[in-house]
């Protein structure tokens, strides 16, 4: 009871002062954390002299102290401090493993972390754990800003634009990174160009690239890499993180239709917690495969240092989930080291086939709470959109593997095991779709597969995920309405539903702009790359499955990336960049909006085919 009295007491005394000295370290806090980047991107992208080194890293402990002492301030002002450690569990952990470690630093010299890391063969987790904490902390402020302030006042976003800037800043922030001195081998030098389009195929989670990242880039650039992959495929799959941005910056009813064609409209209201629930299945996924690809790469050559294979197995987990296809392994899964590793083909064909399925479906099929219900409610079944997603995914899977074993089965094929067959034939039908992993020489595949090939990359991967193309769902729409009028049916039905007029209208508008985008693309890289087609180097074929990997964000290719004209290269990125951010976005961006949709004029009638 005294306690309670106690604490009621020290409330009052502090009650006004409060506002002041919570304000004041909310304005540090911001200062500290952009000094913290500032000093972060010194520390690990310029070469350091050992005083230069002690005296940034010094600096970072300053950074932590800060931290700390801002923690225990905002404790001592809140009126129910236990219920605050337990809200900000996240934060409570991290601050006090800070005190841990300093006392233990400044009294023993010795990072506890450090040590145990180092006890079981992992080196170098010092620098990893105090960039990992900054980072922390500079996201920390950001959240905080902008969930305490209310921006409606000052200015209306464009849901898509929105979107659309916050792809491009993420890409140019990331070539801003990579052109730091630290992120190459001393022998090479990124131009800005090749460090954009590295960024934007990163960050697209594309996948094509103008250089090898397994020996061009250093660890370090490498990181940048794998963080560019995970934030721009999460602000694919989670664009109900951005609707909370959007509620502060306001947004009116007109606008909606735009963020539901990146939301579930199931979903809509309640964005934030779906935010969470995605990336903690995002996590979840990725730590299993991060596993998985440890356990099944062999430790011998390049993997045989314990960190190394962590390492490498962490790359490639959060790379095939997120559809990216980039690879630190010098050939990627062609190395002789992990060629015929067909366990392993078949994790990064699951973890690629789940990023490209969408999350809000694989809430749907594996979701608990779904779960519950069919097994409580038999007659319940898989919602609707999910079923247009799950089975012409398994369809045109099954599809392109016949296509693909049919013309490959005496070339590709032929020197594999019957299980290794099968794993690389559905490894490549499904990687055209969304992932860009190659098992098998792309320029050495017979022409009808390549044909095919641009088919599958052209229809791409499931609505909401983080893949490219037209969507399945498009494809599937498309395809009804082609049977609908054939049987001159008045409406377009699918799975025993009515499709609505507006939503065939939207999908032939998405293939129409993407046939468009890339024609124009395909004609822009035929007059840049005009001399080396006249030579000899480059196929039509080579260019128009460069262009249409990149604007589906696939990232296969016939090997012409790296020697393409920096004008070539230009194209690309504009590609991959439409690709990711959407033609329809795109459209949505530059088309005029009506002032009223309730008219309608008479009809008119022409002859068709």
């Amino acid at each position: 009871m005294w306690l309670g009295d106690f604490r009621e007491r020290v409330n009052l005394s502090l009650y006004n002062s409060k506002n002041a000295v919570l304000g004041l370290f909310r304005w540090s806090h911001i200062v500290v954390a952009l000094s913290m980047i500032g000093v972060l991107i010194y520390y690990y992208g310029f070469p350091q002299t050992p005083e230069s080194k002690d005296f940034l890293i010094r600096l970072i402990e300053f950074s932590f102290l800060f931290y700390i002492i801002r923690y225990f301030v905002k404790i001592v002002y809140d009126y129910n401090p236990l219920q605050y450690m337990r809200k900000n569990w996240v934060e409570t952990i991290i601050v006090f493993l800070l005190i841990i470690e300093g006392v233990t630093y400044n009294i023993f010299g010795v990072i506890l972390a450090s040590k145990f890391f180092e006890s079981i063969g992992i080196e170098g987790f010092s620098d990893f754990s105090n960039l990992t904490i900054q980072l922390f902390f500079v996201a920390y402020v950001f959240m905080e800003m902008f969930k305490k302030r209310d921006f409606r006042q000052y200015v209306k976003i464009h849901p898509g634009l929105l979107f659309t800037i916050s792809i491009f800043g993420i890409i140019i922030v990331g070539t801003g990174l990579l052109m730091l001195p630290e992120m190459t081998q001393p022998e090479y030098t990124l131009s800005f160009i090749d460090s954009l389009f590295v960024a934007t195929s990163s960050t697209s989670v594309t996948g094509l690239t103008t250089l090898d990242i397994s020996s061009v880039l250093t660890t370090k650039g490498q990181i940048v890499v794998l963080v560019l992959i995970q934030i721009g495929a999460l602000n694919t799959i989670a664009f109900a993180a951005l609707y909370l941005l959007i509620a502060k910056f306001g947004i009116g009813l007109k606008q909606h239709d735009v963020i539901e064609d990146f939301v579930n409209d199931s979903s809509f209201l309640d964005t934030e917690k779906m935010f969470y629930r995605i990336v903690k299945w995002t996590l979840f996924i990725e730590v299993v495969g991060f596993i998985l690809i440890f356990l099944l790469i062999e430790p011998k050559g390049m993997f045989e240092d314990t960190t190394d294979r962590l390492y490498h197995s962490l790359f490639h987990s959060i790379s095939s989930f997120c559809n990216a296809g980039l690879s630190t392994i010098p050939n990627g899964l062609m190395n002789a080291l992990v060629v015929d590793n067909y366990l392993l083909h078949l994790v990064t064909l699951g973890m690629f086939f789940l990023g490209g399925f969408g999350m809000v479906y694989l809430f749907d099929i594996f979701g608990v709470r779904s779960l519950r219900n069919r097994m409580k409610y038999p007659w319940k079944t898989l919602r609707f959109d999910t079923k247009i997603t799950l089975y012409t995914t398994l369809f045109l899977l099954v599809l392109g593997a016949i296509i693909f074993y049919i013309f490959e089965y005496d070339k590709s094929l032929d020197d594999k095991s019957g299980f290794g067959a099968l794993i690389t034939t559905l490894f490549n039908s499904m990687t055209t779709r969304n992932a860009g992993f190659s098992t098998v020489d792309i320029p050495g595949l017979s022409l009808p597969v390549l044909v095919f090939f641009l088919f599958l990359m052209f229809v791409g991967a499931s609505s909401g995920s983080s893949g490219g193309g037209i969507r399945v769902s498009t494809f599937a729409i498309m395809m009804s309405s082609v049977i609908s009028t054939i049987k001159r049916k008045p409406h377009v039905e699918l799975f025993k539903r009515t499709i609505d007029n507006e939503l065939v209208l939207k999908a032939y508008s998405i293939f129409v702009f993407f046939i468009v985008g890339n024609l124009i693309g395909i004609f822009a890289l035929l007059v840049t790359e005009i001399e080396a087609i006249e030579a000899g180097q480059f196929q039509l074929l080579d260019i128009i499955f460069e262009h249409v990997s990149a604007m589906s964000t696939v990232g296969l290719s016939t090997g012409i990336t790296a020697e393409l004209s920096e004008g070539g290269k230009i194209v690309l990125i504009i590609a991959m960049f439409i690709g990711r951010v959407g033609t329809l976005t795109v459209a949505y961006l530059f088309g005029k909006q009506v002032m009223s949709r309730r008219y309608k004029y008479p009809k008119g009638h022409t002859m068709i085919g």
